[in-house]
Parts: C-alpha cells; sequence; structure tokens
C-alpha cells in the first residue's frame, strides 16, 4: 500500500511550472514554423504555375509569407500564454491541496 508523500505534490507543482516557462516560446515557434511552411510551400505552388514571374511579384510573396508568419508566431505566442496559464493554474490547485493537507494534519 502506498503512503501519502507531500513532496510528490510539490514535485508534480514545480515540473508544471518548469512545463510553463518554456512553453511560451516552444508553442510560438512551432505555430510560426508551420505557417511559413504552409505558406511557402502554397507561394510555391502558385509561381510553379505561372511561365514567368517577375521580381516585384516574387517579392510580394516573400513579404506575404512573412507576413503570414509573423501572425502564425503571434497566434503561438497567445496558444502558449493560455496553456501556460492553464499550467500554472493546475500547479496552483496542487499546492493548495497540499497546504490544506499540511493545516489539517496537525
Amino acid at each position: 500500500m502506498a503512503n501519502y508523500d507531500e513532496k510528490i505534490l510539490q514535485q508534480y507543482a514545480d515540473d508544471l511550472y518548469r512545463q510553463a516557462k518554456g512553453i511560451i516560446v516552444w508553442t510560438a515557434v512551432r505555430y510560426g514554423a508551420a505557417v511559413f511552411l504552409v505558406s511557402f510551400l502554397v507561394s510555391m505552388a502558385v509561381a510553379s504555375t505561372q511561365k514567368n514571374v517577375s521580381t516585384d511579384a516574387a517579392n510580394s510573396g516573400l513579404i506575404l509569407v512573412l507576413f503570414l508568419t509573423l501572425i502564425g508566431i503571434a497566434v503561438g505566442v497567445d496558444a502558449g500564454r493560455r496553456k501556460a496559464f492553464m499550467l500554472k493554474l493546475q500547479a496552483q490547485q496542487i499546492l493548495c491541496h497540499r497546504q490544506t493537507e499540511i493545516n489539517t494534519r496537525k
């Protein structure tokens, strides 16, 4: 039979905080990379259907790809912040339960 160990709750809460710390950047990078890849491939597909692509059209396509990538990064930051908040909230709930148990044990 396993016994209650308050250190496990503390370790789990610490782990959740560590996850929350890096998740914003990681999510922004993932979203930005995904949007860049998709928009780049679409722009290459569109450019390949045209016989002659002018420099101005190529530059406009590149600017559009970069703009969409920045939007993807911004959406990723927002999603990462929400996920980080949920992880921190879960950690706080665990710490609250731990503290309640410590206080009622006395």
